[in-house]
């Protein structure tokens, strides 16, 4: 589906940032947010403190992000459309509705993809990554990608209150293929003693031709207990189920995600907060005895604290796994500083065990202030080696009580491995370029190296079980542009590139995106809004993995045809109710997928309503 550019593109000065700050008739009345003691109790409300690190975002730092705004105006029904729209990604869709779906860029694999949810990690479950169609937007209200060249991690921040009253969220669709959208939320700060929030989610379609139908349906509860701004504890319960007619996927399959943590302001400027959480995979399918012993749980227990003081920061999370046991621990530690009259950098590590076996993994990346006022210069490096399963979370297969004694044997229950395969990967990656910024227009440019050892498979069904692919080095470059279009307050042409050397797994030689966009706020209010964007989006064919021939021993790469989509999206804002129109795909080109014989839908058309009100 078409998706909006990140929030570069969006004039910053024009539309409402966060959750609670759309006008309504009225509603300029409410009082601001004020010290208990002068306030009436109904204006009060209260969050866990925050806890997060650098805030650093654009081309150079390579860090792209959506709040509340700029999510609902993406027009993405899911995690994947919505980090689609950055310079350099590549989705990798199963199918439609239901199938399993992941992303990368720069040729990242297992190990090399990672999403953190309120500081709780997404762990993979049914393999190297986490399949995307498990992970829903519910609750969500701001959403992160940090897209390094050596890895990928999108961090997602449920809602935090900025007005005392209840809150809800509707929004609903309908498209071709019989295909419905409907996400809905609710959050009341002042309910059961603390706060509660909800939300439910569902797409779901009958496919082309009624052939493949498919849905993912979700729902998130959190309950908070808060002792004024400064501590609290939290309680998160998430669910995400899909279901798809494709007899190359096991389905119904289900994920579910809770977590309880205490959070609490220890001085000034530091934050520190401890959770436990359990992530469950679930497989009903009963069609194929390759899902008999998929399914299984993994615990999560953390630490995690953040400092900050002036333009300076720190942030350290631990985490120890149970269950799978792979990993069976983890630690981020970061730290850098932004200052308006040098620039920025940052600098990371990762550590994790496997078995025994350790991995680590470098980071540093630093970036000037304008010099002139137009030219920014940045750069980053990373060294380091990372880790991935191989195959699903599994559970002991049940023992068959069905036979005799005598034709039962000795073989009742072969107990499955304690926990999967893993493989490690070794990579080094360089990305140094400058931007230039004047008057609307701005051009970007980085030139990028990669030496890898060994690429690794997604995990997931489409290439699961496959061995590691050699690596070597790859080069290349990748540019952005905004253009305004002087003729029409608004109008802008915007587009990016990203070319190689030569491709690589899940890595096209070139991959680009072209739109003229139209944004503008109209009335002495701004309570009409138009966005607007017709482009194209594609890249060159595509090697993947697929499975090797039988008379053949290891990794086979196969290639998907070149993929082109033209797509129209449009959204009007009126007051905080948003009507949206979609068309994917409107040149009506076939055969476009990510993986051999997996053709998607060949267009959709789709409308809808979103619609944030108070009580």
């Amino acid at each position: 589906m078409a998706a909006q550019v990140p929030p570069d593109s969006i004039r910053a000065d024009t539309i409402p940032r966060r959750l609670g700050r759309d006008t309504l008739p009225g509603s300029d009345t409410v009082p601001a947010r004020a010290s208990q003691d002068t306030t009436t109790a109904d204006t009060i409300f209260y969050n866990l403190p925050e806890l997060r690190g650098s805030r650093a975002q654009g081309w150079g730092p390579g860090v792209w992000s959506w709040d509340h705004d700029a999510l609902m105006a993406s027009g993405a029904t899911n995690l994947a459309e919505l980090v689609a729209t950055v310079p350099g990604m590549v989705p990798l869709q199963g199918g439609d509705y239901g199938t399993p779906l992941a992303i990368s860029a720069f040729g990242v694999g297992g190990g090399r993809v990672r999403i953190i949810r309120d500081g709780f990690e997404v762990v993979p479950l049914e393999g190297g990554v986490t399949n995307l169609s498990r992970v829903g937007l519910g609750g969500i209200t701001e959403v992160t990608l940090d897209r390094q060249p050596g890895e990928l991690i999108i961090r997602m921040e449920s809602i935090r209150y900025e007005d005392a009253r209840p809150y809800s969220l509707v929004e609903a669709g309908t498209g071709d293929f019989d295909t419905n959208f409907f996400r809905g939320t609710f959050a009341n700060p002042h309910a059961l003693g603390g706060s509660v929030a909800l939300a439910l989610e569902r797409n779901d379609t009958r496919g082309p031709r009624g052939a493949e139908p498919g849905s993912n349906t979700g729902s998130w509860l959190r309950y908070e207990l808060h002792r004024g701004d400064a501590a609290g504890i939290a309680v998160d319960f998430r669910r995400m189920s899909t279901q798809t007619d494709v007899t190359d996927y096991a389905s119904p399959t289900s994920r579910t995600d809770w977590s309880i943590r205490g959070r609490a302001r220890l001085l000034a400027g530091l934050t520190g907060e401890a959770y436990w959480g359990r992530s469950t995979h679930k497989v009903t399918d009963s069609t194929s005895i390759a899902y008999a012993a998929e399914g299984g749980r993994v615990t999560q227990t953390g630490i995690r604290a953040a400092w900050e003081h002036g333009g300076l920061f720190a942030t350290t999370d631990w985490r120890k796994f149970g269950g799978d046991r792979l990993p069976s621990s983890r630690l981020d530690l970061s730290a850098g500083g932004q200052a308006d009259a040098v620039g920025g950098f940052v600098a990371e590590r990762e550590g994790a065990k496997w078995m025994g076996t350790r991995t680590a993994d470098k980071r540093l990346r630093a970036w000037t202030r304008p010099l002139g006022g137009l030219l920014t210069l940045f750069g980053s490096w990373e060294k380091g080696t990372v880790a991935a399963r191989t195959g699903p979370v599994v559970h002991p297969l049940p023992v068959d009580t069905t036979q005799s004694d005598t034709t039962q044997a000795d073989t009742t229950s072969v107990p499955l491995p304690e926990a999967p395969l893993f493989h490690v990967t070794d990579r080094t990656t360089t990305r140094f370029g400058a931007q230039l910024a004047w008057r609307g227009l701005v051009l970007s440019g980085a030139r990028v190296s990669l030496e890898v050892d060994s690429l690794l498979p997604l995990g997931l069904e489409m290439d699961r079980g496959q061995e590691p692919l050699p690596g070597g080095k790859r080069s290349g470059w990748e540019a952005s542009a905004t253009v305004p279009i002087p003729v029409l307050d608004g109008l802008s042409l915007e587009g990016s590139l990203q070319q190689w050397d030569s491709a690589w797994s899940y890595m096209p030689r070139r991959i680009y995106e072209g739109a003229f966009v139209y944004h503008n706020t109209f009335l002495p209010t701004g309570d009409l809004e138009i966005w607007t964007r017709i482009g194209v989006r594609g890249h060159d064919p595509m090697a993947v993995r697929v499975l090797a021939a039988a008379d053949s021993v290891g990794t086979a790469l196969a290639s998907v045809p070149f993929y082109q989509s033209w797509y129209w999206h449009l959204q009007i804002r009126v007051v905080t109710v948003r009507i949206f129109a979609n068309w994917e795909n409107f040149s009506i080109r076939r055969n476009l997928q990510d993986f051999p014989d997996r053709v998607l839908p060949i267009t959709r058309a789709s409308y809808g309503i979103r619609w944030n009100l108070w009580n």
